[in-house]
């Protein structure tokens, strides 16, 4: 049976509390995740676990206009087709 990788990522150093925590908590809502982890030196799921420890925190939500951004770009990008309608 074929292994299932979830996490394509290679770890590129671990996840320290004290000194990545406040600059997730401050950019996390502002900045797409992979462009955070990108600048941190880190793989997305570390940050996308550590927000979900925390998901009961006002700042572990994204704000509005990050989330239509990201979701027009990955509309244009190929993403899942729209429902057709019935008439």
């Amino acid at each position: 049976m074929k292994n299932k990788q979830y996490d394509k990522e290679q770890p590129r150093r671990r996840f320290n509390k004290k000194v990545d925590g406040p600059t997730v908590m401050e950019w996390y809502a502002k900045m797409p995740t992979a462009e955070l982890a990108e600048r941190m030196g880190l793989t997305v799921r570390q940050i996308t676990n550590y927000v979900y420890r925390h998901n009961t925190e006002p700042w572990a939500r994204k704000m509005p206009s990050v989330l239509s951004a990201e979701n027009s770009r990955n509309g244009r990008c190929g993403g899942r087709p729209l429902k057709k309608r019935r008439k």
